[in-house]
């Protein structure tokens, strides 16, 4: 699973915190099963969530 991974590699280099770039999910975020919720529980370090952006 892509967040077993990440905390493995979390531990691996000492991370003190995460970055998670997602498109805004609205309706995950409220429920907090968002990718950058679900990785703040699962690795333990602060995640900062960034969404991206692009025009239309």
């Amino acid at each position: 699973h892509p967040l077993d991974a990440l905390k493995s590699l979390c531990a691996e280099v000492s991370a003190d915190e995460v970055i998670v770039l997602t498109d805004p999910h609205y309706v995950e975020e409220f429920f907090h099963r968002d990718w950058a919720s679900r990785a703040r529980h699962k690795v333990g370090v602060p995640v900062l969530k960034l969404f991206s952006h692009s025009k239309a």
